[in-house]
């Protein structure tokens, strides 16, 4: 048999890789009543997770930005809900938007983006064999998609982040 895996490691691979299922994004992101209504940017956040269609792992960065109406979120409970909300069959487009949807539905920001660039291991290594290529998907909820000044300050702090 060609994937035979006695001891269970593939099997483990599998449920690690797919934990998301049970995550629960209410239960994560705690938050704090706060009167701060200023751009909040969380950048450089690692993600992975699996293409549905292939099996394949794709990875990258992401980022989250958010302008506060009465509540903020701890700092460590944004990555916390991409690596849950990564650990399921997803797509990155899905992916990030599912995020986006659940960050508005349980913090109650006035608007939120969120953006992530990827590398997809299903590109890589079968059909056109591309490792160099990356997809970048940017989903913005709430006063994000009403006021450019908004995002145009969300890609000044990534790029500032990243210096």
């Amino acid at each position: 048999m060609l994937f035979r895996s006695e001891d269970g490691s593939l099997a483990r691979l599998y449920r690690e890789l797919t934990h998301g299922y049970h995550a629960n994004p209410a239960e994560i992101l705690k938050t704090f009543t706060s009167p701060h209504r200023e751009l909040v940017v969380v950048s450089g956040m690692s993600f992975q997770s699996l293409c549905p269609h292939h099996m394949l792992i794709y990875r990258g960065r992401m980022h989250l930005g958010y302008v506060p109406d009465g509540k903020i979120v701890g700092l460590s409970k944004i990555p916390r809900l991409i690596r849950a909300l990564s650990a399921r069959l997803i797509v990155q487009e899905e992916l990030v938007a599912e995020i986006a949807d659940a960050f508005m539905e349980h913090v109650g920001p006035l608007g939120c983006v969120v953006q992530a660039s990827g590398t997809h291991d299903c590109v890589a290594v079968r059909g056109v064999r591309s490792a160099e290529t990356s997809m970048t998907t940017v989903v913005p909820r709430g006063v994000f998609q009403d006021q450019p000044q908004l995002m145009e300050e969300f890609h000044r702090s990534i790029a500032r982040g990243r210096s």
